[in-house]
């Protein structure tokens, strides 16, 4: 097997998931504060951030969550969430993570976990039937025989 194959496998993606999952439910539960380093793609920013604060220009962000960001974490088994301030201003927004993007995790300046599953996001179901409709509607025929 390729280690490509190996890395982008879905049980395996699982498993890392998993365990970035135990790891920060243990740092949350020993009050340890923590940062975590993810792929921009997979985080979402609610509001959004302001264009001069965009993080998603890189391809990973580091968070270091201390203090009410640490006291404001909310963890399930697909996504941390929390509350963060950015730039001069301190632009208050939650941060979603999926947490098969999330490719280390810190204490301090050690790092204490490594990801290296190649993790993609699941469609939804309202996604799923877009990209249908839009694959459909590309071909001309299919555009002619919605006209009659």
């Amino acid at each position: 097997m390729k280690i490509e194959n190996f890395l982008a496998n879905a049980d395996f993606v699982k498993l890392m998931q998993k365990h970035c999952f135990e790891i920060i439910k243990s740092l949350m539960a020993q009050k340890s504060e923590f940062g975590v380093v993810a792929k921009t793609k997979f985080i979402d920013f609610d509001p959004p951030l302001p264009e001069h604060l965009d993080l998603k220009k890189n391809p990973y962000a580091l968070f270091a969550l201390a203090g009410y960001t640490f006291e404001s974490i909310e963890l399930n088994e697909e996504q941390i969430t929390f509350h963060a301030g950015f730039g001069l201003d301190d632009f208050a927004t939650f941060v979603s993570i999926d947490l098969g993007a999330i490719t280390q995790i810190q204490i301090e300046n050690d790092v204490v976990f490594v990801n290296f599953s190649h993790y993609e996001r699941k469609k939804d179901d309202k996604e799923l039937t877009q990209n249908s409709i839009n694959i459909f509607l590309k071909n001309p025929k299919n555009k002619a025989s919605l006209k009659k």
